[in-house]
Parts: structure tokens; sequence; C-alpha cells
């Protein structure tokens, strides 16, 4: 951005020409070679309009009236420059001495145009008109420039990036400059009035001509606004060009997005106690490099190493670490449904999936999602388009470890899904986590794959469809002691310990279905069919344990209805299901046997013996002609 330079150079050089006529030229011609100079320096044609004065005492300067600088060739939005109108003021004694000392350049009103073209063309981008060595502003003399004051006054700036579909406007800006030095530093303040409030700013650039003529330099920013406040401490050009450390903070999201004028469409978790510390790098081209950087958000500090291409949507490649993230402020808070009381409906903001598209490797050592916390995760994460896909490789969850993938697509509604295997679960920790069930013991291994929808945890699990399978080792059901139910019918308290588990699963509309479960017990051996509503936490499951056949193939099945909310559930024996599993049972056999208990009780009562080929009722009669005789006998005597 030389044009800086040059356009101060072109003044310069017409107020010494005035110098040098002593006050023989009019102003109108000293506009013109004012123009004359500038076009020469630039390749862009200028024009002064209006009246030109010359001041003589105790300032020699210049001003004009309307001046405008003509853009790029390659753009149709208007001027590059304009201002009302242009003051420029040097010190007389020291310009007769071969030193330029501006006094004062004053701008009213100027209107700034910065384009960018969908080719990375830049409008600020002036090459020197067939290379012809036009001098600088300190070149036209020979002597040295200072500056006592640049003050911009009203100032509109609107900035164009065709390549990254951005138009930014600044509008009432303010801003002072000073070189006291020739090639020392320069310091600036600046100050914008926004509709929502105020920003402040002040730098110091430690060889401002170098700066200004293209080069980078040692250079120090701080900008204060409401809502949040920025520092840059490195070396920069105004290419744009940057290297250094970068530190933001943000206290108030929507403040801050509101004194920008734009549209804050955050996570509400987002939307305060934001920052970044690190190393940054801006590119000529709009790139940024962020190195050996610290994320803060959301109660979150992660490191972060990044290649970013801002625009409407900023293009991503990151690596981020952490010790521990808290991501509930997301999911709603937690998702635990143990108290009975349902999913949470908070909503769930996916808005951010919509500001970045590329890739993430995460890795975090605990990360708590709301329904359960996750430990050791290491995955690469792909946003395309408000949809993220999250491969797996390393995640230990309920004690186990799990491998699959994840998604999360925010293109038209929030839905997630998943593909998911499972190995070494703890089923206590798992089924207490999500479905407040704590009744079980034991180690899993299991596979789901699974589709929900909505913008709640509740819409979630209400919506959610999919299916998968599970196989446990040795176990425990607290609750229902399975002997004692044989023994007595009473299928209440206890514990029933379970040597091994396989079942597969359906799920529609949030209604988890199985009808194979399959529970091998020491005596017993345990199916199980019915359904789990998951959206409205609640199960109807037949449980039917059966007692192993004796040698003389005999056994007995006695199922157990579970009903009702899954935090305090009714188990009951289902009866009536009792009997129809149970009517192959030989009737007659049991008939017999108690038609043989009865006469052997009578046998016993009337004292006979049952004789070899005699019936047991013949026996009885036998016995009962017997004691009828004896007692008619007794009658008579």
């Amino acid at each position: 951005m030389r044009w800086i330079m040059r356009i101060i150079g072109a003044l310069v050089v017409a107020v010494i020409l005035l110098a040098a006529a002593l006050l023989a030229l009019p102003g109108d011609k000293i506009a013109r070679i004012a123009a004359d100079q500038i076009e020469a320096r630039t390749g862009r044609a200028i024009e002064i309009s209006g009246d030109t004065s010359i001041s003589y005492y105790p300032v020699l300067g210049v001003e004009t009236g309307p001046v405008s600088l003509a853009n790029a060739p390659w753009s149709d939005n208007g001027p590059m420059f304009r201002a009302e109108a242009l003051k420029i003021g040097v010190d007389l004694a020291a310009l007769l001495g071969g030193d330029i000392q501006i006094k004062v350049l004053d701008a009213e009103a100027p209107q700034i145009l910065l384009e960018r073209n969908a080719e990375g063309l830049a409008n600020w981008q002036i090459a020197d008109p067939a290379d012809a060595g036009a001098p600088t502003a300190s070149q036209a003399t020979g002597g040295a420039l200072t500056l006592e004051t640049l003050f911009v006054r009203d100032a509109r700036i609107r900035y164009i990036d065709a390549r990254a579909g951005a138009d930014r406007r600044l509008e009432g800006l303010e801003m002072t400059l000073s070189l006291p030095e020739a090639r020392g530093p320069a310091e600036l303040t600046l100050k914008l009035a926004m509709p929502g409030g105020e920003i402040t700013g002040e730098g110091r650039v430690e060889r401002a001509a170098d700066f200004l003529d293209g080069q980078v330099s040692p250079l120090s920013l701080s900008f204060e606004a409401p809502g949040g406040t920025a520092t840059f401490d490195g070396r920069g050009g105004l290419a744009p060009e940057a290297t250094g450390r970068l530190e933001l903070s943000v206290s108030d999201a929507a403040r801050l997005f509101e004194v920008l004028g734009e549209a804050a469409d955050l996570p509400a978790a987002l939307s305060r106690d934001l920052g970044f510390a690190g190393e940054v790098t801006l590119t000529p081209d709009g790139q940024v490099f962020l190195r050996d950087g610290t994320l803060r958000g959301a109660g979150n500090q992660a490191g972060i190493e990044a290649d970013l291409r801002p625009g409407k949507v900023t293009q991503v490649t990151a690596q981020i670490a952490a010790q521990s993230l808290d991501l509930t402020g997301f999911t709603g808070g937690s998702g635990s449904a143990s108290s009975g009381a349902g999913w949470s409906r908070a909503p769930i903001d996916a808005s951010a999936l919509g500001l970045i598209e590329g890739d993430i490797a995460l890795s975090a050592g605990t990360l708590a999602l709301g329904v359960t916390e996750l430990r050791n995760l290491s995955t690469r994460i792909t946003i395309d388009r408000s949809r993220a896909v999250a491969q797996i490789s390393r995640l230990s969850v309920f004690g186990g470890s799990v491998t699959g993938q994840l998604v999360a697509n925010n293109r038209a509604g929030l839905s997630i899904g998943g593909d998911l295997s499972a190995s070494e679960v703890d089923l206590n920790r798992m089924l207490r986590d999500l479905a407040g069930i704590t009744r079980f013991t034991g180690s899993a291994a299991a596979r789901l794959n699974f589709l929900a929808s909505g913008s709640s945890v509740a819409a979630w699990m209400s919506s959610l469809s999919g299916d998968g399978s599970l196989e446990t080792g040795r176990g425990t059901i607290s609750g229902i002691d399975l002997d004692r139910l044989f023994r007595s019918g009473d299928a209440s308290g206890g514990t029933t310990i379970f040597d091994a588990t396989k079942a597969s699963f359906s799920i529609s509309e949030g209604v988890l279905r199985n009808d194979d479960l399959n529970m091998q017990l020491a005596s017993i051996t345990a199916t199980g069919e019915g359904t789990v509503d998951l959206g409205q936490q609640r199960l109807n499951y037949l449980f039917t344990p059966a007692a192993l056949k004796d040698d003389q193939g005999r056994g007995i099945a006695i199922p157990v209805r579970i009903r009702g909310p899954w935090s305090s559930p009714q188990i009951l024996p289902d009866l009536e299901r009792a009997i129809q599993l149970n009517a192959d049972i030989d009737k007659q056999e049991l008939e017999q046997r108690a038609k043989d208990k009865v006469q052997s009780e009578l046998q016993d009562a009337l004292g006979v013996e049952q004789g070899e080929g005699e019936s047991g009722e013949d026996a009885i009669r036998r016995g009962l002609e017997d004691t009828l005789k004896n007692e008619l006998q007794n009658l008579f005597k």
C-alpha cells in the first residue's frame, strides 16, 4: 500500500513548488500539479474540485475542495478514496533547510474503499507505473519526512472481499497519527462510533516510514470495545500481513457482536468468557495460522494448532487437545433420567456447525456430555456444510472401550446418528447413566446403530430408531431372587446371579423392542421379550426363568412381568402366562399321584397292607369290611 506515501509525496511536492514560486502560482495550478504528481506515483486518476486555497504563515500549506482517487480498473464500486477536503501544512523553515516537517495533514469525511476481487487481487496493490521509480515524499527533496499530526475525521471505510463473500462497513472513524522522527516510530489512536457502542484503540509502529512504504515493521496494537478486548505484539505490514502474539478476550459475545453490527448466532454456552492467546500469522492472501495457542470458552480450556481461511464459512484444519472438556452447555445440561423427571427439554443449539468447514483432530482426557462422561477420547471430525462426522479411534466410556462413527447433521434441522461398537462395558454404569436403571451388574459387549432428530435430548430419545445387540459375561440382577421364586413364588427382594446373556433389539420412534433375550444361570435358563419406551422411560417386559428339567424330564417356568416407569418398575409373577407355559405337565399324572397319596394314608389308618396283585382300592375295601365285621361282632357281644 505504497499509495499512502505517494499521495503524501505528491502533496508535499506541490507545497515545495508553492514555496519555490514564492506565491506566484494560483491555487488551481497548485492543485493541478498535485494531481499530476499523485497520478504519476499511483497510476490512478485523481480529481480535485472546488476551490484550492493557500496559507502562508505560520504554516505553509494547501487546502483543497472535494478529492477522489480512482479505483483499480477491474472494480466497478466507485473511487477507492474520496474526501470532502484535504489540508496539508508544512514547516516553512524546515522546508527551506531541506527537510519536510508536516505540521498537519487533515482529511475531512474521507471514504475509503478496500477491495479484493475473486482472483485475490487487491485495489490497494498499486504498481509503479512503468516502474518509473517515483520518489517517496522524503525523496522528493532529499530530506527527512516527519509528520506532527495526521487527523482523520468522520471517516467511512468499506471492505469488500469477493472471494470470501464479505462486505463490511465502518463509519464514524476518528484517527490521529504522529511521526515525530523521520525514521522513528509512529503513534496511533483511533475511535470508532458504532450504533451499539464505541470502539477505541491505540498502536505503535516502530518503523513507520517502512510500514507506509509497504514493508514489515515491529508493531503493537490494542483495542477495547463493550464486551471484549484484543492486543497484538509482533510485526506487520499494510499488505495486510502480520506475525506475533495475539490475545483476545470476550466477556459478552452478544454485546460485542451488537457493537460490530454483526448477527450473533452463537450457542448460549459460547456467549461469555471466550478467549484466545497464542502466536498468529496473517498472510497477504488472508490465511491465518495459529501456533502454540490456547482456546478458552464455555468453561473449558484447550491447546490449539490451526490453519484458517476466514470467510462466510471459515475453512479449518486444526488439532485441539484438552485435559478435560465440559460440553453440557451444548446438550442442554444433564440428560440423565435416573430421577424419573424425564429427559432434558433444553434447546440444543447446533448453529456452530455452519460457521466452519474442514478437519479437526480432537483429543481429551475427559469429555462431559451431560448424559455421561467420556474418557481418553481421540477422534477426527470432518465438517462439511453443517454436517459433522466424527471417526472415533479411541474412547473409554462406562469402563469399556468404544470405536465407530458419530454424525451430527444440522442442514435441515438437527439430527444425530452413529454406528458404534463397545467392549468390556460396565452394565451398571451404562444403564444407570443412560436409563436410570441400577439393578444390573456385569461386563458387556454391544453394537449400536442409531438415528435421532430434534433440538433436545427429549426429542432425540422419542424419535430414536436403529438396531443393536448385547452380550454379557457373569453378572447379577438385584431386586429379584429366581431361586426363591421357584421355591416359594416370592419374586421380591434378593439377587440373581447369571453366567451369560445374549440379546438383539430394534428401535423405532423411541421404543426399543427385544424378542430373543437368553440368559444362562446355574440351574435356570431365562428368556425375555418386550419393549422399553426410551422416550417415556417406561418398561413392559416379560422375563421368563425356567428351572432345568430333572432326571425324569420334569421342569417348570415362572414368567415375571416387569412393568412401569424404569425408575421404580413393578416386578410381579405372571400367573396366567405361567399356566399357559406349564400346560404340558401331565394332569393325569398329577391326579394319580394325589390319589396314590390318599390311598396310602387310608391304608395306614385302616391298618391293611396291599396284597400281591391287589389294587389299592381293593385293599382299602377289604380293610373297611374287616373293620365293619369287627365292630358288628362287638355290638352283639
